[in-house]
């Protein structure tokens, strides 16, 4: 997105503008354009180029020409909340803003957030990257640690978020709107819901109730992404000096040495985490030698990258029983596991795991989808 300088300077000084005016506009042009950035000015010219109106990005940062309070009632119905289960138990809240917030949120994404250049280290919500690549880091460890960060994104506030707009060269006002645009508040019962730990950890925010990155918004995962690369770096450099490996998949941190060189203690790394404005979440620090069962963001690691037997096991357990008895009785002795199942449905839910499946081990999958192609939907 190239700036004309010419035709800036040239209309400028036709609308009579100081020569101090047009310095300062182009310095900051000039500082933006070199990192590839759009070069905005005010809100009136981001709505400009992201082609909606002004009034409607005010009315999202809280802001009208009137001078209208911001209510936070109505921001709630910007987004649509509905709970995800977890993998581990329990469940995750999210927040997936409305169709318009979400486009204005992409624009963001791709014209400024994915410019920026993370680390190598950083292998989560990156294009052409999985979390194959995660685990191929630490492949063949003779051991392997897991650090995990405590409520990542809830961490992440808008002041922070404003920080990072700011340090991108945007100015004051705009860095202000690009945080109230990507962030958003909680209701109370989010913070009240927090365990006992993360009560105790993060007591500051769950009396502020501040607004965060929203689980569900695609500008979420990069801005994370940007926020924990100084973190990244100091691992990786760290990694370097003693002879062991990092990488980072969201808020999980793995480190792990073959032969030689040794791991960092936890002492130091949380030091690091907490210099960077985050906070470990000590209930789930693991160490696995080998020998024992060694993993990496779900995949083995032990020798090679693999999925786990067990994993494997499982979805070839179904498309058995799926040819033995049929879809439909398949379906109904696992009515709990599927309530709501049709055979469509389990049919792309079924075909989606082997898909994964065969991201990660193609040779694995050649015999399950070879059972599976052979199973008839129709019974």
């Amino acid at each position: 997105m190239s700036f004309p300088f010419e035709e800036f300077i040239k209309e400028a000084k036709e609308q009579n503008k100081s020569q101090k005016f047009i310095k300062n506009c182009v310095i900051y042009a000039t500082k933006l354009s070199e990192k590839d950035l759009p070069v905005t000015f005010s809100l009136e010219h981001l709505a400009i180029q992201i082609g909606v109106q002004s009034d409607y990005l005010r009315s999202l940062i809280g802001d009208s020409k009137e001078g209208i309070t911001y209510d936070f009632e109505r921001k709630y119905l910007r987004y649509n909340y509905f709970k995800l289960k977890k993998r581990i138990g329990g469940f995750r809240e999210i927040m997936s803003p409305a169709k318009d917030l979400k486009f204005i949120q992409k624009w963001i994404l791709v014209n400024i957030l994915n410019k920026y250049q993370l680390a190598d280290s950083c292998k989560g919500f990156r294009a052409k990257t999985s979390i194959y690549d995660n685990a191929k880091v630490h492949e063949n460890s003779e051991m392997i640690l897991k650090v995990d960060l405590l409520k990542f994104y809830d961490t992440i506030t808008e002041k922070r978020v404003y920080g990072l707009f700011k340090s991108l060269g945007y100015v004051s006002n705009l860095a202000y709107s690009f945080a109230k645009i990507t962030t958003a508040k909680h209701r109370d019962h989010y913070w009240r819901n927090f365990d006992a730990n993360s009560k105790k950890v993060l007591k500051e925010l769950t009396v502020q109730k501040p607004a965060i990155l929203p689980q569900g918004s695609p500008t979420s995962p990069m801005i994370s992404n940007i926020l924990a690369t100084k973190m990244d770096y100091r691992f990786e450099a760290l990694a370097k000096k003693i002879g062991c490996r990092y990488s980072r998949y969201a808020d999980d941190l793995t480190f792990s040495i073959k032969e030689e060189g040794k791991l960092p203690s936890l002492k130091l790394i949380t030091e690091i985490i907490s210099d960077e404005g985050f906070f470990i979440n000590s209930k789930k620090t693991r160490y696995m030698k080998k020998g024992c069962k060694q993993y990496v963001t779900g995949l083995t690691t032990t020798n090679g990258v693999n999925v786990s037997k067990k994993y494997r096991k499982s979805i070839s357990e179904h498309i058995y029983y799926c040819r033995k008895h049929g879809v439909n009785k398949h379906l109904e002795r696992r009515k709990k596991e599927f309530p709501d199942f049709n055979n469509i449905q389990f049919h792309n839910w079924l075909y989606g795991h082997l898909c994964f499946i065969n991201s990660v081990n193609q040779e694995a999958n050649k015999k399950l989808i070879q059972d599976f192609n052979k199973i008839n939907w129709f019974v």
